[in-house]
């Protein structure tokens, strides 16, 4: 019989205690659901090691043998320049500290359908409360690479043909569209009472600054209803696609 997989989930990381409060949040639930399946997490940034020597140390001090294959879950919301270049050399200086192991490193998390599925199931939960919303901005982080807005944009399109006549923009923080370009092609289009739905995870200084520009938008433009979704970390459907990720991971 074939020792049980380690799990690692790996996020971005971030200094900022709500941050860290979040993502532990979201581990304990991983653990209770895949118990008693060994689930770690670790972090690209915001802690003194580097990812791979946080992967490294946890290995050397529990793995009983080069059996247990390892499993790294991607909590990236997309191919942005940490899934397509951080990661993989991650993976590969751990294949090179630890030739025998069976090390997997899964798509990003964004990509799940569950995570389409979560979008559509905020928006259909305010469809249900009555809620006048004219469209929904989806507010992702962004990246230097075209293949992080494509994703998106494809996701977008898929939602459309669930959500007919619900109009759903993109807007991000470190590349065009910004939030206020979006907000602003909105208001052209007669949209003003919006809801700006989070891509990402967890709670820190991303959502801090969304926060800020939330609020200086509707100083600038009183007529505007903007109102912020909190991020994903809390929903079920996350928690279900990372726990299929791990599973599909797993039998292979």
């Amino acid at each position: 019989m074939s020792s049980p997989p380690l799990v690692f989930l790996v996020c971005h990381g971030s200094r900022d205690p709500e941050y860290q409060q979040a993502a532990a949040d979201l581990l304990a639930r991983v653990r209770q659901q895949l118990a008693p399946q060994v689930v770690e997490l670790v972090q690209l940034e915001g802690k003194s090691l580097g990812l791979a020597e946080q992967i490294h140390r946890y290995l050397a001090a529990r793995l009983p043998s080069c059996d247990n294959p390892v499993v790294l879950v991607s909590l990236f919301m997309g191919r942005g320049a940490h899934v397509e270049e951080d990661l993989p050399a991650v993976l590969e200086e751990l294949r090179a500290r630890w030739p025998c192991l069976k090390l997997l490193l899964t798509p990003p998390i964004g990509q799940h359908p569950a995570l389409l599925d979560l979008v559509a199931a905020r928006v259909a939960a305010a469809q249900q409360l009555g809620e006048l919303i004219h469209a929904w901005i989806l507010f992702g982080h962004g990246s230097r690479l075209p293949e992080f807005a494509a994703q998106l944009q494809a996701e977008i399109q898929a939602l459309k043909q669930h959500l007919l006549g619900i109009p759903i923009h993109l807007a991000f923080a470190a590349q065009p569209p910004t939030l206020e370009t979006t907000v602003v092609h909105c208001l052209r289009l007669s949209q003003y009472r919006l809801r700006v739905l989070p891509f990402f995870l967890f709670p820190g200084g991303l959502l801090r600054s969304l926060q800020d520009q939330v609020q200086r938008l509707r100083r600038q433009w009183p007529l505007l209803q903007l109102e912020l979704e909190p991020p994903l970390w809390r929903d079920p459907q996350l928690l279900q696609a990372i726990v299929e990720t791990v599973r599909t991971a797993c039998s292979r």
